[in-house]
């Protein structure tokens, strides 16, 4: 026998102890060997005994002398606890379903219902807004042809109202794009942290 023989059985009756276990020893066999050197190669094989042997004095110094009814388990076969935490998360998801599903559907309701609103606002204040740019227009155009025609005194008060309310529908627009864009992304906000709050609590549970 020589010594990659020896080590691969040494590794193949060391398959059943952790894995942690079972590379450090592996490691000290290996260096082992590379200590002696080629030429003492038969020497060590005599000195360390057959890999049965080698192997039963491994589990001996792990286990006991009672380790042939010791129960190994890999260390790649050991449950994590992520694996259960895993399991506690499906388990929940599945119980509380009727629940967040509920949440969820409620959530997107108010969504739409606060979108639909501020859309529906938008549209009352570009309406208004558009109407007041037409009045405004129509004023500034009388009140400019009343100057023109010689009545200066009401072709100015006209033109004032007119400028009013252009001014007044320019101040509507910036207003309502304000109110869209700080709204919008509170609603979105709001439609996050319900979505979360569920899965939060179960969280906590675990």
């Amino acid at each position: 026998m020589n010594r990659e023989r020896f080590l691969k059985q040494l590794e193949r009756l060391l398959s059943d102890i952790p894995e942690s276990e079972r590379r450090e020893a592996m490691e000290y066999y290996q260096n082992y060997f590379e200590d002696a050197g080629p030429e003492n190669e038969d020497s060590i094989i005599e000195e360390l005994g057959s890999p049965q042997e080698v192997a039963s004095s491994i589990k001996k110094n792990l286990f006991g002398e009672d380790y042939e009814n010791y129960s190994f388990v890999k260390e790649e076969q050991k449950p994590t606890d992520t694996s259960r935490r895993n399991t506690w998360i499906i388990v929940l998801i599945i119980l509380t379903f009727p629940v967040w599903i509920g949440l969820l559907a409620g959530a997107f309701g108010i969504l739409v219902s606060g979108i639909v609103c501020l859309f529906a606002l938008a549209v009352a204040v570009i309406a208004l807004d558009g109407a007041a740019v037409l009045v405004g227009v129509v004023f500034a155009g009388i009140g400019m042809a009343q100057i023109c025609s010689g009545f200066p005194a009401v072709g100015l008060i006209l033109l004032g109202l007119g400028m009013l309310f252009l001014a007044a529908s320019v101040l509507g627009l910036v207003i309502i794009v304000y109110a869209v864009g700080r709204m919008l992304p509170w609603i979105l906000r709001a439609f996050v942290r319900i979505c979360k709050k569920p899965f939060q609590k179960r969280g906590a549970s675990i």
